[in-house]
C-alpha cells in the first residue's frame, strides 16, 4: 500500500468519525429545553447573541481533526425552539 493511499484513507476516516461525534453532541438536544439543560448536555457555548426574546447559543465543534464546524442552538422565550449549522436560521453567520 502506497503512503498516498493510506494517507487518503487516514483523512476520510478522520473525517467520518469526526463528523459523528459533533452530531452526536448536537443529537442531545431536544426541543422545548432550557438554557441550562443546553449547557448540561453541550457545555457553555463560544458566544451568545440576543433581540428581543430571541438568544442564540454558538458553539464551535471539532469535527474530529483540524476542522470545526459552527453550530447554533436558538432559544425563543428561553426554550430551544431550534437548532443547527450555520446557514440554517438566515441569519447571516
Amino acid at each position: 500500500m502506497t503512503i498516498k493511499r493510506l494517507t487518503v484513507m487516514l483523512l476520510a476516516a478522520l473525517l467520518i468519525f469526526g463528523c459523528a461525534a459533533s452530531a452526536q453532541k448536537m443529537n442531545q438536544l431536544q426541543m422545548g429545553m432550557t438554557k441550562a439543560e443546553v449547557i448540561e448536555a453541550m457545555g457553555p457555548p463560544q458566544s451568545t447573541s440576543s433581540k428581543a426574546d430571541i438568544e442564540y447559543l454558538k458553539y464551535r465543534l471539532s469535527s474530529g481533526g483540524a476542522f470545526a464546524n459552527d453550530h447554533y442552538v436558538r432559544l425563543r422565550e428561553g426554550k430551544v425552539d431550534a437548532f443547527g449549522t450555520v446557514g440554517d436560521f438566515g441569519i447571516g453567520y
